[in-house]
């Protein structure tokens, strides 16, 4: 039986947990684990660097997409091929999710991830001057990405209602920019509002910004809002039922490799990342993900 590596964010805007709460869930599901409290990514990658055998561990993130991506993160940096990763939702957010309608429940999804059934996944790297990090849900690129920057100042009593509230807050103040993208096949240079590249199809809070992905084609799918304000305000609620897509002035695209060409804000799994450029592209089927 392999052991649970389980990195556990306590710093994640949900349900507390101490160490020993932990010990004794997955005891009590008869699985052999090593826990580990974090309080920054750093701490995720010196763990993993500890525990890089796949034949022996599978990796458990206890937290937010933020959590997620950064036992992602470190796994692939590592050059670890096709970890076994299970997440258990403890966030304000956890947006990766709810594409599989994993229970909020510890126990229940865990129960669910016992059943050994792996869903084979591909994730995402960018890489800017400064920086390079891999993703598994959504990039913002432009007025959204300010949004979580601001989110990430808000205090936790507002839990899942920060990034609404930073999307209001910021819009006050937005307009359109220009942006510069291309893939192999498509380039787009002109003012857009705000760039989504999506491998998971929430974010925010439970938007379902894109309902048509697939975390196994190989492609991520570009959503440019060449939107007003005004727009944009009226998209904000369509994109909260995945009705968005239908509007002219949203434009969408596949590709596996996206270079960002202009100097906007970026953010990735809800966390502010960099600004651009960058290049993005597609690791195909790296991570199995147990559901």
């Amino acid at each position: 039986m392999k052991t649970y590596i389980v990195i556990y964010n306590k710093n994640s805007r949900g349900k507390n947990y101490s160490k020993k709460d932990l010990e004794n869930i997955f005891s009590t599901h008869d699985l052999i684990s090593k826990i580990f409290v974090t309080n920054e990514i750093k701490d995720v990658e010196i763990i993993i660097e500890k525990y890089k055998d796949p034949n022996k561990y599978i990796y458990c993130a206890i937290g937010g997409d933020g959590t997620l991506n950064s036992l992602i993160n470190a796994l692939l940096m590592n050059s670890i091929v096709n970890p076994e990763v299970a997440c258990i939702s403890s966030g304000s957010g956890s947006d990766f999710l709810r594409t599989f309608a994993m229970p909020s429940d510890i126990n229940q999804a865990i129960i669910r991830i016992k059943n050994n059934q792996n869903y084979v996944v591909d994730t995402a790297l960018i890489e800017s001057k400064s920086n390079s990090r891999y993703f598994i849900n959504v990039l913002n690129y432009g007025f959204l990405a300010e949004t979580v920057n601001l989110s990430e100042k808000l205090p936790n009593i507002l839990k899942r209602f920060r990034y609404p509230i930073s999307f209001w807050l910021k819009l006050l103040s937005g307009k359109q920019s220009l942006f510069k993208l291309s893939t192999n096949s498509y380039e787009f240079d002109s003012n857009a509002f705000n760039v989504s590249i999506c491998n998971g199809q929430f974010f925010g809070g439970g938007w379902n910004i894109s309902p048509k992905s697939s975390l196994q084609d190989g492609l991520l799918n570009i959503q440019i809002f060449k939107v007003t304000k005004i727009k944009a305000m009226k998209l904000f609620f369509l994109a909260k039922k995945g009705l968005h897509l239908t509007d002219p002035d949203v434009m969408v695209k596949k590709s596996d490799k996206i270079f960002l060409k202009s100097e906007q804000p970026i953010e990735i799994d809800g966390d502010f990342f960099d600004y651009g450029p960058a290049k993005i592209s597609v690791k195909k089927h790296s991570i199995q993900l147990k559901i």
